[in-house]
């Protein structure tokens, strides 16, 4: 189950949150789930979205509204967590302060063989990396090679896997290819810049983040558990939630268009 919910800035808040904000979002998270009588791992969000700029390795929302995708498979854990979120006046992250004021149920789209995505956060295909005694990075994967495509099918297999899918079911989701949109490769190529931003896990380690637009192939049932649990590792500190193309989240992403856009203090890799 899929849930937008909308909130409304506190007037006189500064408006403004870390370019890369998903830890703060997830602690907020946290706090409402641990308070829940039912629990689940399974469960993803997206990135603050709304009329933004961005300022000096700051988000700065202009507009009045800003929206939050929420997503679980289990429904009744998604109404409680959306309910949980409503009883609280205010709702802060870093110096913007929010009052929830809507939410609309977003539903779910035809899963084929084939699914087109947008991300709405950044997705992961590993764990965190360790830089060597120079201080070097390791090179990211690269989203052209099928090594990209592979970690993100071991991770979600696995993932399945505790979700309760048989090996039988596992074994007829082997069909599985990541194709990222060749325009915004060409695109990327043609700016010198990178596939691969840095961010970092709710342990402040740091992690490779993709935010990309692909074309899935996989089974339905696979495309449906992306869906509603998102993809690649830490999905439940809100990264990989990913929209159709079109959908009614990508509009959302596309009123603030920072995502394809991030300025100089960004970290790029």
């Amino acid at each position: 189950m899929r849930i937008k919910i909308s909130f409304l800035k506190v007037h006189g808040s500064s408006g403004t949150v870390p370019l890369h904000h998903q830890k703060i979002i997830s602690a907020f998270m946290d706090e409402v789930i641990r308070e829940m009588p039912i629990s689940s791992p399974f469960y993803n969000f997206s990135s603050l979205k709304g009329t933004s700029k961005v300022q000096n390795g700051q988000i700065r929302f202009l507009s009045s509204k800003v929206s939050l995708v929420l997503s679980a498979p289990d429904k009744e854990f998604a109404e409680e967590w959306v309910r949980r979120i409503f009883e609280r006046r205010l709702v802060s992250f870093a110096k913007l302060t929010l009052v929830p004021k809507a939410s609309e149920v977003i539903p779910d789209p035809d899963f084929n063989q084939v699914m087109k995505y947008v991300c709405i956060s950044p997705m992961v295909p590993q764990g965190p990396f360790e830089s060597d005694p120079e201080g070097n990075i390791p090179d990211p994967l690269d989203p052209r090679e099928q090594d990209f495509s592979d970690a993100f099918y071991d991770v979600l297999m696995e993932n399945m896997e505790r979700a309760g899918f048989t090996p039988q079911q596992l074994h007829d989701f082997a069909e599985f290819e990541i194709t990222p949109d060749p325009g915004y490769i060409q695109k990327i190529l043609n700016t010198h810049k990178k596939f691969a931003r840095i961010y970092k896990n709710n342990d402040s380690l740091p992690i490779f983040g993709y935010l990309l637009p692909f074309a899935l192939h996989a089974h339905p049932q696979v495309q449906k558990f992306v869906w509603d649990c998102g993809i690649g590792m830490y999905t439940n500190q809100g990264y990989g939630m990913v929209d159709v193309v079109g959908g009614l989240s990508q509009r959302m992403a596309e009123e603030e268009d920072t995502s394809m856009n991030f300025g100089s203090g960004d970290s790029e890799q």
